[in-house]
């Protein structure tokens, strides 16, 4: 790390995570001026306001400017989406248990003033008018959920960033203008078409202006700069700055000063939640090469400008609601960068750039961006232990991704071949076509066991007795174990019905209240079809619920299959009488539950085919129905912090886990010390999953004691754990390369570890920032020692 990446890091951990209110007044304001106008014009003339009258700053040894608040740590606010949660919760930003912002006594009395507008108006109130009372009724019991997309637009992307490196946004508004050229006066879609393509010019000249503004900033500056070195960069910033967004990049600089005001602008126009940056070893790849073979880089220089990329997606920011906090903890922002690969010849695509990536991390050691490795038969094994030295070194970045399972279940969904070789990741373990993809990911959560527990009880809550879900049988007549899991699956599919009118309301509130003119630029198809990104505009559309707890509900199905009818060691009857009283006096029969029944993760057959099961019933059930942009309904087992919410409102169960403790972490980790048989146990059973099954993907997070990859053999060990696991059919693995007692200190002494970055789900966070649940929660995981 160089001094300047030195200074802008150490200045960046200092920083504090603030409240920024400027975007609320100014599309208040807007929205307020315009109210006659159609809702994507609006959007548009609020973006183009916002960009035009924010603070912006650019700090001392910045390469890279561009910024979402003039805060390094800043939250904006999008009132448009949800207004509820900021007026009713402000109060606690500052002392919530996680993710907390600092606010001031005079922003709480101005968006006390100016919020109210937006009551009625929100993208939320106006979902919550079209909920029927059955939709209304289950949200309450918090079976499932989908906070995020009603708070926030889709986010869950990956931008088509290639067509503005080679055509600009000036490029782009040609094409609309030629567009509106070309509508016939008698096309139905006439006023849709028309006002998309206006409104997608607008943002186009939003964003160059936006540009222009640190053109002119820097160029202020270096009149102002003794330093010589430093006015050269600045006079060199203000001119990356008017050639990029506008027209072409002509360079490895200004190419990633373009990504990065894109991802600002995009951030800024909605907040959603994983915006990710794609395969850009790929596409910065020929601006590197031509600036080497030239002379204007050198590899030194590249790594310094990736690093300085890297501090300032660190900067973007997501404040959200107290509810949507306890799913997401953090912050989970899901910046991935996706590297190696195959192209789509099915050729192998790692370069220097993608070492470069995986240096710059090395150095920077913070949670964004998050990096993604593609492993396939024929990765530079040199690459992948470049990789696992990162591991190796704490950073729990980065994670690995299965090509081939992920290739073939994208071809599953009938995307082209050399398509599905262009896949990205985003979010957790998400794969999207780059540029080409409304993902709609993490669309929901289900609690899966909540699901089992309503089916040991005829739909009753073992908590309250309350009828919640179906009425599925007295479960004490339940003679075999297939009995149990049709059950189960009737609950799961009466949920999931529910769920997916849920989420097509919210999906059709988006289009019809909260357009995203910027999304739909930066989409491909949106704009030849003439179809605004919420609307389907994407070439590839899905929507993707989550299922909270799979491993808790398959280790329980097994434990009902061998302690009640394979041993006859106890009555269905006396198990849920023992659930009901979350085993109150009954520890020997928890302990047998524990003990005696097989568990994921050991692989053991019963144990992998129950979750299988679980895994099949839960995605099987969701691609039946398809959503409101004519895509599927594709299923993940990937959640973040929600098992522990979740867990909260799930009574015992019959793995012998206690009522309110969390559900297993992750998507598909076992639970927390019932793998016992060491970590290539655990790959073999997650092999044993029908993963391809799962098109949006599936999480495995792993801790190793640090002793497993010490020196350069037990690093390359390491590495062929790692292909042994993708041959094994596994979709995805990530590590924690620390010991128990490390994260218990650092819960003790916060302030000694601001910096330590821990793998939550999939993705990052500083350590300190969690919740002590969330804490607690990733100290239990199992911590292997042994293969």
């Amino acid at each position: 790390m160089n001094e300047r990446i030195k200074r802008l890091r150490d200045r960046f951990i200092n920083s504090k995570r603030v409240v920024d209110i400027e975007r609320a007044l100014i599309i208040t304001e807007v929205y307020k001026a315009h109210e006659e106008k159609p809702q994507i014009i609006k959007k548009a003339l609020a973006l183009k306001a916002i960009l035009s009258k924010m603070s912006i700053v650019i700090r001392d040894h910045e390469l890279i400017v561009g910024n979402q608040t003039k805060h390094h740590r800043g939250g904006p606010l999008c009132p448009e989406y949800a207004v509820d949660w900021i007026l009713d919760q402000m109060d606690t930003f500052p002392t919530r248990r996680g993710d907390r912002f600092k606010i001031t006594e005079e922003q709480k009395e101005i968006l006390n003033d100016v919020l109210p507008y937006w009551k009625g108006r929100s993208l939320r109130d106006k979902i919550k008018g079209c909920l029927p009372p059955a939709v209304k009724e289950m949200l309450t019991t918090g079976i499932f959920t989908n906070e995020n997309f009603t708070m926030s637009a889709p986010g869950h992307m990956i931008p088509d960033h290639q067509t503005v490196l080679d055509k600009g946004f000036n490029g782009i508004k040609s094409d609309c203008e030629a567009a509106i050229k070309k509508l016939q006066p008698d096309d139905l879609d006439y006023a849709h078409r028309f006002n998309l393509y206006t409104a997608c010019s607008m943002v186009c000249d939003a964003l160059i202006g936006f540009a222009r503004r640190y053109a002119q900033t820097a160029k202020e500056l270096a009149q102002q700069e003794s330093d010589e070195p430093r006015r050269n960069e600045l006079l060199r910033i203000s001119e990356n700055c008017l050639c990029v967004p506008a027209g072409p990049a002509r360079d490895f600089w200004e190419a990633i000063q373009c990504l990065y005001f894109i991802q600002v602008g995009m951030m800024i126009e909605g907040n959603g939640l994983a915006i990710s940056l794609g395969r850009l070893d790929r596409i910065l790849y020929p601006y590197y090469r031509n600036d080497l073979s030239k002379g204007r880089l050198t590899n030194e220089e590249a790594l310094e400008l990736i690093e300085c990329y890297y501090l300032k997606i660190n900067e973007i920011d997501k404040l959200a609601s107290n509810e949507s906090t306890s799913f997401l903890q953090g912050p989970a922002h899901g910046q991935t960068i996706t590297l190696g690969g195959v192209t789509e010849d099915g050729r192998d695509a790692t370069n220097e750039l993608s070492h470069l990536f995986v240096e710059a991390d090395l150095d920077i050691r913070l949670v964004q961006p998050d990096l993604a490795i593609r492993v396939h038969r024929t990765t530079p094994q040199d690459f992948l232990v470049k990789a696992c030295v990162n591991v190796r070194e704490g950073l729990t970045k980065p994670k690995f991704f299965n090509d081939e399972v992920i290739i073939q279940s994208l071809l599953d969904l009938e995307v082209p071949l050399e398509e599905a070789r262009d896949w990205g990741s985003l979010g957790c373990s998400e794969p999207v076509i780059v540029g080409k993809t409304n993902s709609w990911g993490n669309s929901g959560h289900l609690n899966l066991a909540k699901c089992l527990e309503l089916a040991l009880n005829d739909g009753r809550c073992l908590l309250t007795q309350k009828q919640m879900g179906l009425e599925t049988g007295d479960p004490k007549q339940f003679k075999t174990i297939n009995e149990v899991l049709e059950a189960f699956r009737k609950q799961v599919e009466f949920f999931i019905e529910h769920l997916v009118i849920y989420d097509n309301i919210i999906d059709q509130m988006h289009a019809e209240i909260a357009p995203v003119p910027l999304y739909s630029v930066l989409t491909r198809d949106c704009l030849e079809n003439g179809m605004e990104f919420n609307h389907g505009g994407a070439r590839f559309n899905f929507t993707s619920p989550l299922g909270v707890g799979p491993v808790t509900t398959g280790d329980s199905l097994a434990a009902i299959d061998k302690a009640v009818f394979k041993d006859s060691a106890l009555s269905m009857e006396q198990l849920i009488e023992a659930l009901k009283q979350d085993f109150e006096g009954k520890e020997d029969l928890r302990q047998m539950l524990i003990n005696r029944a097989p568990k994921f993760g050991n692989d053991n057959d019963r144990a992998d085919g129950l979750c299988n099961e679980v895994l099949k019933i839960f995605c099987d059930t969701l691609r039946k129905y398809k959503n409101m942009r004519n895509g599927p309904f594709i299923g993940g087992l990937y959640y973040l912090t929600a098992n522990i919410p979740f867990g909260n409102r799930t009574a015992a169960t019959p793995d012998g886990r206690k009522s309110g403790e969390p559900l297993n972490d992750g998507g598909i980790s076992p639970v927390h010390g019932r793998d016992k048989a060491g970590f290539t146990a655990v790959a073999k059973s997650i092999g044993k999953l029908d993963n391809q099954r799962v098109p949006h993907g599936l999480i495995l997070n792993q801790r190793l004691h640090p002793t497993l990859l010490e020196g350069e053999e037990k690093l390359r060990t390491f590495s062929h754990y790692i292909t042994t696991f993708m041959d094994l059919g596994g979709w995805h693995t990530q590590f924690n390369i620390i010991t128990s007692d490390k994260l218990r200190e650092a819960q003790t002494e916060p302030e000694n570890y601001r910096d330590l970055v821990i793998r939550v789900a999939g993705y990052s966070a500083y350590f300190t920032q969690l919740e002590k649940e969330v804490q607690d929660d990733i100290i239990d995981r199992t911590e292997h020692t042994a293969a």
